[in-house]
């Protein structure tokens, strides 16, 4: 019997051929018609049961190989992201300073309307007196709830106008807060006029 070769042969998926080291297939008795003649079965015998053992080699290499993949080290932990910081807190910019249920009570110190009379709709320049309770940036709105209620018997709810003047407002002194509304007033389709809650609230 030839013993099974230290090294593990391999074998290729297209055509089942397996390799042997050069000493070991030397040591095989060659295959030929006057062989099996002279009685070559058993070297027929002796050949494929050295054949068959390189199968159960590689099966056991595959198992092996598995089981070192299961072994594996996970992967390292992500880096933590950094906080951000808000550009307005870095600029000291205040927002949210009220809120609707209890908001800062203002007085109109001027209202006065730039359009006029034969002009298609009406735009008017209202300012009021924050006390400098309510500070503001340029480029910022300001929340405003009319007077009343709405169909429901509720408080209305707040609308957003853009400031129109600066930080230092129209007195320069900022305690004062500047907004251009337009009127807004228009049919349905029903036929009926529509007027725009805050915008009428504040231009009257």
């Amino acid at each position: 019997q030839i013993p099974p070769p230290n090294p593990l042969p391999h074998r290729t998926s297209a055509l089942h051929t397996l390799t042997m080291p050069a000493q070991l297939t030397a040591a095989l008795p060659s295959y030929s018609p006057a062989a099996k003649a002279a009685g070559g079965s058993s070297a027929s015998c002796t050949a494929s049961h050295f054949l068959s053992y390189p199968t159960r080699r590689l099966r056991n290499g595959v198992r092996a190989q598995v089981s070192t993949t299961e072994t594996a080290e996970p992967a390292p932990a992500a880096p933590a992201k950094p906080v951000k910081i808000s550009k307005k807190q870095d600029e000291g910019v205040v927002t949210n300073k009220y809120r609707p249920k209890e908001p800062y009570v203002g007085r109109c110190l001027l209202n006065t309307r730039l359009t006029g009379d034969n002009a298609p709709g009406e735009t008017w320049h209202m300012v009021f007196s924050t006390e400098g309770e309510v500070p503001y940036r340029e480029g910022q709105s300001i929340g405003v709830i009319a007077d009343g209620e709405d169909k429901n018997g509720k408080p209305h709810k707040l609308r957003l106008y853009s400031i129109a003047s600066s930080a230092l407002g129209d007195f320069g002194d900022s305690k004062t807060v500047s907004l251009c509304v337009k009127r807004l007033v228009y049919t349905n389709d029903a036929g009926e006029v529509v007027k725009g809650v805050c915008s009428n609230f504040l231009c009257q």
